[in-house]
């Protein structure tokens, strides 16, 4: 049998890192018969498993899959390899790989798309089973008043919500419901500030009420897409910043940063809006060949701020598609002191990827390049597994439960049992909407480019090269780039 290392090595550095031509994100969910019909030869096949177990090996976290993943991944590799007998069609060789692969990677957002299908790490999601997010349901609770919405089409061209803020009568109960099915906009202020102005004035001028009643927020079907909503709602009701407990890492090898800054945070479209020319990027020449954490933020502990912050009930409901950005309904409302979520298991697709491009073949290939790491304050690690809910109505609407059991029934008073205590630095913070966001997706320079530095820093001291000197003075200039951006960046959030 071909061993895991000489199929490795059977692709060049070059050969990686060539440019390919192929789908994009915007073509998933389209025909392409051209691509899927076409027949690779024995030579092909191998080729492209080649290209695939290396681009997959060089995963951040590759590692922390753990041991028992990482020998399955292999042996999976090594027996597709020598089973490679003769030609066959492209899309049933390429999907084969992937299923049989990609569950040994513990990230939902490593995957393969084919344009029509795709399979993704972690294995399979179970479908949604609790009913349809407010906003998209076709029958709405007969006492349910829409008071603002924004509409905007899905990626089949169906016109839909893509927020809704509405008041619910139950009893006795004033409800406020802000369901948020989707986030695939921009996350800016501008692009959000609509939905921004309406909770706030909703929220802000009968906050006595909502305390005396109850505040819940729909995710349902949410699969992802920017933070800047749910962050708001979070910030708001939190009186305070928000723990995200995130950590960022990289692959620190050549081939990573060459993915990095061909398919992720450094495209040109990324650094530019952060005022960052490529002149100013490091052009970086020493790797240290492990994984390196960019950034921390698990030292930092923000507490519900009891003045600003809501102290009334708050329901939160989750299913199966809530993934990604939208799973930050659950991060973001943790430490929240009465929270409750209703529904059931989320994806567990919370570490966010970076890195699109065209394999050989032509397919579209998802690999982390960088890594954000969302861990609950339990101490574990929710990719693939997901959060799950206080009260899991599987089978059942999760707005009929909400609506109909105790009003208290399965929630959690006061703050949430740990596994360990909060650790940190305790911060009050105030929240400006206007502001830039934090960097919760870590692809923007102007947080990147420091870390990114430190590291060509430390690598080239540790290797003794000649270059330090020259490495140390670009480390200077491009700390001072990155501090400059971030001020002109503050400074233009202001002025608008």
């Amino acid at each position: 049998m071909t061993s895991f290392k000489e199929i490795l090595e059977s692709v060049s550095e070059e050969q990686m890192t060539a440019s390919y031509r192929g789908l994009t994100l915007g073509d998933f969910g389209k025909e392409h018969p051209e691509l899927d019909d076409r027949v690779l030869s024995e030579e092909e096949q191998k080729f492209n498993l080649a290209f695939w177990a290396k681009a997959s090996r060089e995963h951040v976290g590759w590692q922390s899959f753990g041991a028992e993943n990482n020998a399955a991944f292999e042996k999976s590799v090594e027996r597709l390899y020598d089973d490679i007998k003769e030609p066959v069609r492209q899309k049933d060789f390429m999907l084969n790989v992937a299923r049989t692969t990609a569950p040994y990677i513990q990230d939902r957002h490593f995957m393969l798309m084919t344009g029509t299908a795709h399979a993704t790490g972690g294995g399979e999601k179970e479908k949604p089973n609790v009913g349809k997010n407010i906003a998209d349901a076709k029958t709405k609770p007969e006492n349910y008043t829409v008071l603002a919405e924004e509409r905007t089409h899905d990626s089949f061209g169906n016109e839909c919500a893509l927020w809704q803020i509405g008041t619910i009568r139950n009893g006795d109960e004033d409800i406020l419901v802000v369901s948020v099915p989707r986030l695939g906009a921009d996350g800016s202020y501008e692009r959000w500030q609509g939905f921004i102005e309406a909770f706030d004035k909703t929220y802000g001028e009968n906050r006595e009420k909502w305390e005396k009643g109850r505040i819940l927020l729909d995710v349902r079907g949410n699969g992802g897409g920017e933070d800047k909503p749910i962050d708001h709602v979070a910030k708001r009701l939190y009186g305070n910043m928000t723990n995200s407990y995130k950590r960022c890492e990289i692959n620190d090898t050549k081939l990573s940063n060459k993915f990095l800054h061909d398919h992720g945070a450094y495209k040109e479209s990324n650094y530019a809006k952060d005022g960052l020319k490529k002149d100013q990027i490091l052009v970086r020449e020493h790797f240290s060949n492990r994984t390196r954490t960019l950034f921390d933020e698990t030292q930092t502990y923000y507490p519900f701020n009891e003045e600003k912050g809501f102290k009334g009930r708050l329901d939160v409901l989750i299913d199966r598609g809530v993934a990604s950005s939208g799973e930050s309904a659950y991060t973001s409302f943790y430490h929240h002191p009465n929270v409750r979520y209703i529904g059931e298991n989320t994806a567990g697709m919370q570490q966010f990827t970076q890195g699109s491009f065209a394999m050989p073949c032509g397919y579209l290939m998802r690999v982390g390049v960088t890594k954000l790491t969302y861990w609950d304050k339990e101490g574990e690690n929710i990719e693939v597994k997901g959060h799950a809910p206080d009260v899991n109505c599987s089978g059942r609407d999760a707005l009929d439960v909400a609506l109909t059991m105790d009003r208290d029934e399965g929630r959690v008073k006061g703050f949430r049992a740990l596994n360990e205590p909060v650790t940190g630095k305790r911060v009050f913070a105030e929240y400006d909407p206007k502001a830039p966001s934090d960097p919760r997706k870590a692809y923007y320079a102007k947080y990147l480019e420091p870390a990114l530095t430190k590291l060509e820093h430390e690598n080239a001291a540790k290797e003794g090269r000649s270059s330090l000197h020259s490495t140390l003075r670009k480390f200077s200039q491009n700390q001072k780039a990155a501090v400059n951006a971030a001020a002109l960046y503050r400074q233009k959030s202001v002025q608008r």
